[in-house]
């Protein structure tokens, strides 16, 4: 397992040197820059600004300086918009709140997901199989942007029940609307996947072995049918969570919960190089981190894929 995780970060860590490369390669190849504007400033403010920012330098020697601070200090360097800010000030205050309604949600779609899957799996062709494959179906057709309104509307505007915005520390009451909107469509995907898994399983000759010996069907689906039917599911667990955990744009916008994914857009519109290098750089390490984990987990169901 030592070797498995060795060969991982030896894959994992010029890919984010790669990704941090290219992130600078794009952004300074588009046209315009973090402080160009309708009305442009005169070039000796905009030589004194650039020179402040490091801007001034050579490009190779902006990519050092900006890579050995991450490695070194864990620093993204100043924001280039927000002057009292630095990237990792905007990322501590924004990471959190998506890290919290991007884990319920997650772990909500992976228990309600899984669930309703496997039970699809197991009554094929009854009503209980009818109802999941009509409700995944629903689900996918109603995406986040979809859903974040509709609950709104409902649960705030009609029925009264609900705040329609807001973070207020983190109260149940302001995440259950963004929860809901966020895990939906995931929970309908791990649904979908896990029935296929499962009844592929269900059909295998370990499985007739197992009930031909008088298993009960309870232990035959955990102890025998659940894990090796949990190999398709891992595989899109791992882009899930980080899909969730740093934050959604529509979330942010409908609910007001000030997380990072806001921040990212508005970064993008501003320009603002650091802020867009600094979560680009969070959002690829969180990947391979998860990935990682991911060829783990495989590695502990299949333990064919260690060698």
């Amino acid at each position: 397992m030592l070797n498995l995780i060795i060969r991982r970060l030896t894959v994992a860590i010029p890919t984010l040197l790669i990704l941090v490369i290219l992130s600078f390669v794009l952004m300074y190849t588009a046209p315009g820059g973090p402080f160009t504007s309708e009305r442009p400033l005169p070039a000796q403010v905009l030589a004194n600004i650039e020179a402040k920012y490091g801007l001034d330098q050579p490009f190779w020697k902006q990519i050092v300086n900006y890579v050995t601070g991450v490695v070194t200090q864990f620093d993204f360097g100043p924001s280039f918009q927000y002057k009292d800010r630095s990237v990792n000030d905007i990322i501590a205050q924004g990471f959190p709140v998506t890290l919290t309604y991007g884990f319920w949600s997650f772990l909500i779609a992976c228990i309600v997901g899984i669930t309703l899957g496997v039970f699809a799996a197991l009554k094929q062709n009854s009503w209980l199989d009818y109802l999941a494959v009509g409700f995944t179906i629903g689900a996918q057709v109603l995406p986040n942007f979809v859903m974040a309104p509709m609950l709104v509307i409902v649960f705030t505007l009609w029925l009264g029940w609900l705040p329609g915005g807001g973070w207020n520390g983190g109260a149940w009451q302001n995440m259950v609307m963004p929860v809901i909107a966020l895990s939906t469509s995931y929970m309908a995907s791990i649904a979908r996947i896990t029935r296929s898994a499962m009844l592929e399983v269900l059909n295998s000759n370990f499985i007739r072995t197992a009930q031909a010996k008088g298993l009960s069907m309870r232990r035959v689906v955990i102890r025998h049918a659940l894990k090796p039917a949990m190999q398709p599911v891992l595989s899109y667990l791992g882009p899930a969570f980080v899909g969730m955990i740093t934050g959604s744009v529509i979330i942010d916008v409908y609910f007001s919960t000030g997380g990072i994914g806001k921040e990212f857009v508005n970064s993008a519109f501003n320009r603002d190089y650091s802020v867009i290098m600094g979560i680009t750089i969070l959002l690829g390490t969180l990947t391979i981190l998860f990935n990682l984990i991911v060829d783990l987990l495989y590695a502990w169901i299949d333990p064919k894929i260690r060698y």
